[in-house]
């Protein structure tokens, strides 16, 4: 009597045996699903038409992608993006002072772009608040050395573009060493302060 229940006994533990077997094979399937996925995302870069995508490899920047559509890179390694469309950037208001020692009020803005992502990721790590530092400084710099040559007459009088294109030329190129492109200056506001109106 003893031996068919053991013999039933072995039964159920080889079937209960085969089942865990199944249920770790299907386990591992899934896990290794997950991490073919997961690989698989990692190694895809997505690139808009509106902006650029930088592959780093070790913290350097390796390649840029500059057209659209889709890339693969090395699984993990690090990709950053950059907006490839003009940028606006509204510097503050600032005193000015003119050749006659008169002092202006210049509220302006710029358009900009990063026309070479390479040199911009190097100079200025990827980064467009230092961009913006940066040229806030060089416009700054060139419309005090502008105006400060000018007379206050002259100044009022250009404030129609004459000046605008004044300081574009003073500043030239300046802006190219960081991979930028300056595109435009404007001024919003070029007057008296409002003390001496």
């Amino acid at each position: 009597r003893a031996a068919p229940l053991k013999l039933h006994n072995n039964h159920c533990l080889q079937k209960g045996s085969f089942i865990n077997m199944k249920k770790v094979k299907n386990i591992s399937l899934i896990l290794l699903v997950l991490a073919l996925l997961i690989i698989g995302s990692s190694s895809i870069v997505v690139t808009n038409e509106n902006e650029y995508s930088l592959i780093r490899q070790f913290g350097k920047v390796d390649h840029v992608v500059s057209s659209a559509g889709v890339t693969f890179k090395i699984p993990f390694v690090q990709s950053d993006k950059l907006p490839k469309e003009i940028l606006l950037y509204d510097l503050s208001s600032s005193d000015v002072i003119t050749s006659d020692k008169k002092t202006m009020i210049c509220d302006s803005y710029i358009l900009w772009q990063i026309n070479d992502p390479l040199k911009f990721a190097q100079t200025l790590n990827s980064s467009i608040s230092n961009a913006e530092s940066r040229l806030d400084t060089i416009v700054y710099n060139s419309t005090k050395n502008i105006i400060s040559s000018t007379t206050q007459n002259d100044v009022i009088s250009g404030r129609d573009g004459e000046l605008a294109a004044a300081i574009m030329k003073n500043i030239g190129n300046t802006t190219e060493q960081y991979g930028i492109e300056l595109l435009s200056f404007e001024t919003k506001q070029l007057d008296l302060p409002s003390d001496n109106k």
